[in-house]
């Protein structure tokens, strides 16, 4: 039987240790360039002092960045179906517990309006399964749930789950007219848009790769015009300070408190839905909590991306 527990958001192995190497060699090669621009006279004799252990390096730590970031980048490309249910408090309804929350989950699957929905009939294909994960928040009082929605909604980047002062209230009526579907609804995506924080850390090494994997060697650019080294040196320093926000940002997300996740495996969509239902554990929210949540769903040949970035 699966089973709720609180979420702690993993870290890819070998990514701490890569931008805070990458961090490290962007400040240490700002630096230097930076004191170099206003050494034009030296720069010939410096260069050809420092180019080759420099480059030797910067190679290795190249090798290092680029694994990591063809492992994100191969992750983040496998497709799921992403639903968001914001729950009761952003539409201006009545809170009805988890199990408002599921018996919505449930009607999903069925909603004939709906084009996007997973529809797997008995199962994806002969002998195929299909595999869930479900992220919630709730709290018997709204300002018990502003804290986890917000981190909620930065690690799937749903900017609609931040409480603003002036809160627009979603009219659930007026959606289905305008539309033929039920909300919430699914969406089918790339994982890498449904966790924009972790393909935001791809980009991140990428440019980190990009930057310090110059064509020549530093040697050259070392003798390249003192503007040019200048603004090398700025960037640098610009792509530490970026690398030390994105670790701040991770971390917060890895220490946020008040989420709750459930993996699930099932041979159909029906079989998923009674194992989600029947899962032990559940969080200790009463039946007029204000519950919102997140599902990624796909077949489990396929879903391993989602557990090695999220846990499970």
């Amino acid at each position: 039987m699966s089973e709720w527990k609180p979420f702690t958001l993993p870290m890819i192995p070998g990514v701490p240790q890569a931008l805070d190497a990458a961090q490290q060699a962007a400040g240490i090669l700002g630096s230097l360039l930076g004191v170099l621009a206003g050494l034009m006279d030296m720069l010939a004799q410096l260069a050809g002092m420092i180019a080759d252990p420099l480059n030797d390096a910067v190679g290795l730590l190249i090798q290092l960045i680029q694994e990591l970031v063809d492992l994100i980048v191969s992750l983040l490309n496998s497709g799921v179906y992403l639903y968001v249910d914001k729950g009761p408090f952003f539409v201006g309804g009545t809170p009805d517990g988890l199990k408002g929350f599921l018996d919505r989950f449930e009607a999903s699957f069925d909603d004939p309006g709906d084009a996007a929905r997973p529809q797997f009939g008995g199962g994806i294909g002969i002998g195929a399964s299909v595999s869930a994960m479900l992220f919630v928040v709730g709290g018997d009082d709204p300002s018990q749930v502003i804290g986890p929605l917000e981190s909620l909604g930065k690690l799937f980047g749903i900017s609609a789950l931040k409480v603003e002062q002036e809160q627009h209230i979603l009219d659930y009526p007026l959606a289905m007219e305008q539309g033929m579907s039920t909300p919430p609804d699914w969406r089918s995506v790339k994982l890498g848009q449904a966790l924009p924080p972790f393909d935001k850390l791809g980009r991140t090494l990428q440019r980190v790769v990009d930057m310090l994997a110059v064509g020549e060697s530093y040697g050259k650019v070392l003798q390249d015009l003192a503007q040019v080294i200048a603004d090398k040196a700025q960037a640098l320093q610009d792509l530490g300070n970026e690398i030390q926000a994105m670790v701040d940002e991770i971390v917060a997300l890895i220490e946020a408190q008040g989420l709750y996740v459930l993996r699930v495996e099932a041979e159909s969509t029906p079989a998923l839905v009674e194992a989600v239902r029947s899962a032990a554990d559940a969080p200790p929210w009463s039946d007029e909590a204000y519950v919102a949540g997140v599902c990624l769903l796909g077949g489990t040949a396929e879903f391993g991306p989602v557990v090695e970035l999220l846990g499970g």
